[in-house]
């Protein structure tokens, strides 16, 4: 990889943000990359090396926490070949258990129900960080540790990129990985909506007495769910939805009194917790950018949408929109069009628009339906439950759509390829 800049330059591609949705990109866009698309990789923090033995820190987002990654994430990881260096890292879900707290409904989704060996799997972002940091196109150029200061769309069918430290970028398309608090959206009069659940996500890993022999539970309470998912054979990370107004007191809480609080509202469905790890919050809303494409421009995960972590849909979207794009991108490239042009972008979008409308909806609707205290509600949802438990058919479609696999998979390739490169 090339590390270095003139005073100007010009690229195909620049990707802002190399956080899990702009490395995804890349991966997915490796061989129109290897095959001569310009592509150049701006990031704000410094990228450690890819040796094992590197002692440099990690951006941000490959931090501690754990991402859950659907079925068709892990056949899209599968296909880019990044799989097999995070397999081992990776733990299986194999079953999934929705329960409602102090209510009779509840419902188990088994593997055996959609007819694989798992429903999704849960890794560390560390884990998968390295994974998507390996095996890089040589032929990328990495400007990092390096910001963007300023972009202007011009009239010349490009965008001008000034840099921090000068420098000046031109580039057909730019597509803005760079988080959910993207200063470059506001400056380019990019508006987001924001709904905020009035909660917040308390996140920590538990140890527990036993095995969790691959289940995962999403446990529905009146402040909120709590997910615990499966890491290490008796680990599981949690995600507790906690409301404004008590997480400082629980983030203050002391390990013993954390563990009987989780303890006694969780239940010992999976366990009796015996340790608990660091602990951090964020708050809980879904936010949307106004705008998501413009010509030359595209907004890609959190900069784009950013969910609730009930159904733990937030990065597993962000690879549908990454694997959509990098279609409509290659095939252009192939056919010696701009990949920044207007119907390029509109298409992509259009392609992910329902997509993304639907798991927007859905990560919506879950909390605020469980939230409400309404008797007949309660019993509505309770009953939905088990009709979910009873019907095999019902199962199958809910597994589908938890796994990713609700919509059409996009084409990972462009059709035209260098010789022996691997389909």
């Amino acid at each position: 990889m090339v590390s270095q800049t003139s005073k100007t330059s010009a690229y195909d591609l620049v990707i802002i943000g190399a956080g899990m949705a702009g490395l995804s990109l890349v991966h997915l866009l490796a061989n129109s990359i290897e095959q001569g698309l310009k592509v150049a990789l701006v990031e704000r923090f410094e990228l450690p090396s890819l040796s094992s033995d590197s002692t440099q820190s990690q951006p941000p987002s490959f931090d501690g926490r754990a991402t859950a990654l659907s079925f068709g994430s892990q056949q899209i990881f599968t296909q880019l070949g990044i799989w097999r260096s995070i397999e081992d890292a990776a733990c299986a879900i194999e079953n999934i258990q929705v329960s409602d707290q102090g209510r009779f409904g509840q419902t188990h989704i088994k593997h055996s129900d959609a007819k694989v060996d798992a429903l999704g799997y849960i890794i560390r972002n560390r884990a998968l960080g390295q994974g998507l940091m390996a095996d890089l196109p040589e032929k990328l150029e990495v400007l990092a540790p390096q910001s963007v200061a300023d972009i202007k769309i011009s009239d010349q069918q490009a965008a001008q990129l000034t840099l921090e430290n000068g420098d000046q970028l031109f580039a057909k398309l730019v597509v803005m990985a760079d988080g959910g608090r993207s200063d470059l959206a506001k400056q380019m009069g990019i508006q987001q909506q924001s709904q905020s659940y009035k909660t917040h996500a308390l996140v920590t890993s538990v140890r527990i007495d036993r095995s969790h022999q691959h289940w995962a539970y999403e446990r529905f309470t009146e402040s909120g769910p709590i997910a615990m998912l499966p890491l290490a054979n008796d680990e599981f990370a949690v995600v507790w939805t906690l409301t404004n107004d008590v997480i400082e007191e629980y983030l203050g809480c002391d390990e013993a009194e954390l563990i009987r609080r989780l303890q006694h509202v969780f239940g010992y469905r999976a366990g009796r917790i015996i340790a608990m790890g660091e602990r951090a919050s964020y708050p809980l809303a879904l936010v949307k950018a106004q705008e998501q494409i413009r010509p030359h421009l595209v907004l890609l995960g959190n900069a784009a949408h950013s969910l609730h972590p009930v159904a733990g849909q937030g990065f597993n979207l962000a690879l549908r929109d990454a694997a959509a794009l990098a279609e409509k991108i290659n095939q252009a490239y192939c056919d010696n069009e701009s990949i920044g042009q207007w119907s390029v972008v509109q298409n992509y979008y259009r392609a992910q628009q329902r997509d993304q409308e639907n798991t927007l909806l859905g990560s919506d609707i879950l909390p605020k339906l469980f939230g409400q205290k309404n008797t007949l509600l309660r019993l509505s949802r309770d009953a939905g439950l088990i009709g979910l438990a009873l019907s095999p058919t019902s199962r199958k479609l809910f597994a589908r759509q938890a796994m990713g696999l609700g919509q059409p998979a996009s084409q990972l390739w462009a059709k035209k390829k260098i010789e022996g490169q691997v389909s």
